[in-house]
């Protein structure tokens, strides 16, 4: 069955919509295993004490719940919460953000809904406008699309918003995402459901339904707070949704374990500043090897950690870690130095021409 053959307007609405670029397209993503090679322990906190500790609450009353009313930016409301909470980290304050102004930047209107690589797009490069300067109706599709009462000057107002860079987590482990929101970093992700799935109820229930909607939900973590939990003998992410404050407790919901061991939690977006993250480069030691093989896209092995290790050197390559897995941002590196060398063509592949160049620096 295709989970996308979908967002059909019932009592619901769907508000994410399939990925529909060319495989050669989605290659280019930044994966999360690139960043997170090393594992930390994680704690799982019974959710009776997670939601008394004074840390915590105060996030909850602070992160301002939002409300769709029906309307197909459920996605958009999860990326303004997502930057809301980036911003939070940073500022030390909430600064309540536009949806409007995400969802009005939408490649597919006036269709409803949102891709969600299009939502990290806008994300990292529009930011959100604050809501004050772009307020967000949420009564019709039409009135969420149209952006003629903003000016240049509350689009700056966003861009002072928006994340750094954005990688996608995929697979069906909830540790996986745990380990990012143990760093401190929101994710914004994708679940499908049916009918009666998603009530008001604090911890949703999977029921043997069909499943005709995509929704997107911001799984909560700041630098203080993390939002991984027990509940009932499961581990659990504590999500906040955009069905108003009278659904789950105060707005937000934990998604068990189950949800994504049944394959029902799609993919998630964090985003960072990789600046944040890096090694500087300044006092690193210039590395030596010698590369005798090809190195591609989906390879795994100490040859592209040593590949990592001298683009690191040479500026390209700034993640935290060298992980010798050849993924989305290796692949961006190694364009970056050929195209720095003149090496042509300009593909992301390590062939024989940038073997030699490599050779010639590091050897």
């Amino acid at each position: 069955m295709n989970i996308f053959n979908l967002f059909k307007k019932q009592k619901m609405i769907s508000g994410v919509l399939p990925d529909i670029r060319l495989p050669e397209e989605k290659q280019k993503d930044w994966k999360t295993e690139e960043v997170l090679s090393m594992a930390v322990p994680l704690n799982y906190e019974p959710w009776e004490n997670w939601i008394i500790n004074p840390t915590n609450t105060k996030v909850l009353n602070d992160i301002k719940v939002k409300f769709q009313n029906g309307v197909g930016s459920c996605a958009a409301c999860a990326g303004a919460t997502h930057l809301e909470i980036n911003n939070y980290i940073e500022d030390g304050k909430y600064t309540e953000l536009s949806p409007r102004s995400i969802y009005a930047n939408r490649t597919n209107k006036p269709q409803a809904g949102m891709m969600m690589n299009n939502l990290a797009d806008i994300m990292t490069s529009k930011g959100a406008i604050p809501e004050v300067f772009c307020p967000s109706p949420h009564d019709t599709d039409a009135n969420m699309s149209q952006l003629n009462d903003v000016v240049s000057l509350y689009e700056g107002f966003g861009k002072l918003t928006r994340a750094g860079n954005y990688f996608w987590l995929t697979g069906n482990n909830i540790d996986t995402y745990a380990q990012v929101l143990s760093l401190g970093l929101p994710i914004t992700f994708t679940v499908v459901f049916g009918e009666h799935e998603w009530g008001n109820e604090l911890c949703p229930q999977l029921k043997d339904v069909i499943l005709p909607y995509g929704h997107a939900n911001t799984f909560l973590a700041t630098d203080k707070s993390k939002g991984i939990v027990s509940y009932q003998g499961k581990k659990c992410l504590v999500t906040q949704d955009s069905h108003g404050t009278w659904v789950g407790y105060g707005g937000r919901r934990l998604i068990s374990e189950d949800w994504f061991n049944a394959g029902r939690v799609l993919f998630g977006i964090w985003t960072v500043d990789l600046q944040n993250l890096a090694i500087f480069n300044s006092n690193l030691e210039k590395p030596h090897y010698v590369f005798n093989n090809d190195l591609s896209y989906g390879m795994d092995n100490n040859e592209v950690k040593k590949l990592q290790e001298c683009l690191r050197y040479d500026g390209e390559f700034n993640y935290p870690t060298n992980t010798g897995l050849f993924a989305g941002y290796t692949l961006s590196a190694v364009k970056a130095f050929q195209s720095k060398y003149g090496i042509e063509p300009v593909a992301g592949y390590v062939g024989v021409k940038t073997r030699a160049k490599l050779n010639s620096l590091f050897s």
